[in-house]
């Protein structure tokens, strides 16, 4: 897990139903711990010392979700999701599960793939949650990975957070309550994109030339 420092500015909103306290956090990495073949797929830009902002709006059942586009063929192997409060030293929270589907019409997910029930997050971390068994990973192809809440986060969190350098079109969806349905996060107001990431295996994965040859494969090279 990651450790964050965190500053207290806030701010906060209303959009399309969704109840959402912004609160501005300064973060600091104290190192991840990943393997030469193993690779994180994100779509939030938080870094050392960056900036984040607490996403604390939703309610048990509602569900925050990262399409996430894998980089190789492979396997994920866990999940990893930023959880901060303003002080960084709120307890530990048992959510409802986190959620691997394929991708489906944006902003619905397609089939369920995987599922972790019950969830316990750590204030100040990046949590990191191994999956069972294994999901495979295609290169090119999406995956939507969201964290169902089992009750409302308190309003200076701690809950998900976001980048501050805006919202992706397409990379983002939030299961809201009500209408019960499922909307892009940019659509609600949502300034920048979760930091819902997995991991992915690519240690089972050849790499493959221009010329559509794998690596190592010499048995059509001209002799």
């Amino acid at each position: 897990m990651e450790r964050f420092r965190i500053s207290t500015a806030a701010s906060c909103g209303i959009h399309c139903g969704l109840f959402i306290f912004f609160v501005a956090v300064n973060c600091l990495f104290l190192g991840a711990s990943v393997s030469a073949q193993e690779v994180i797929l994100q779509n939030d830009t938080v870094t050392d010392f960056g900036n984040a902002t607490i996403q604390a709006g939703f309610v048990g059942g509602e569900a925050a979700s990262a399409w996430l586009t894998s980089s190789c063929d492979g396997s994920m192997v866990a999940v990893q999701i930023l959880w901060l409060s303003t002080t960084g030293t709120g307890p530990d929270i048992l959510e409802d599960s986190i959620v691997i589907n394929n991708a489906g019409a944006f902003p619905i997910p397609g089939d369920q793939l995987a599922w972790i029930s019950g969830p316990l997050l750590s204030d100040g971390f990046v949590n990191e949650f191994v999956l069972p068994v294994p999901v495979t990973v295609h290169l090119g192809s999406t995956y939507v990975v969201s964290l169902v809440f089992d009750d409302a986060p308190p309003p200076t969190g701690p809950s998900v957070v976001t980048d501050i350098n805006g919202c992706q079109g397409g990379k983002n969806g939030i299961f809201a309550i009500p209408p019960a349905t499922w909307f892009s996060s940019c659509d609600l107001g949502v300034t920048g994109d979760f930091a819902i990431r997995a991991v992915v295996d690519c240690g089972g994965s050849a790499l493959i030339f221009q010329d559509g040859f794998e690596s190592g494969d010499t048995s059509m090279w001209p002799g």
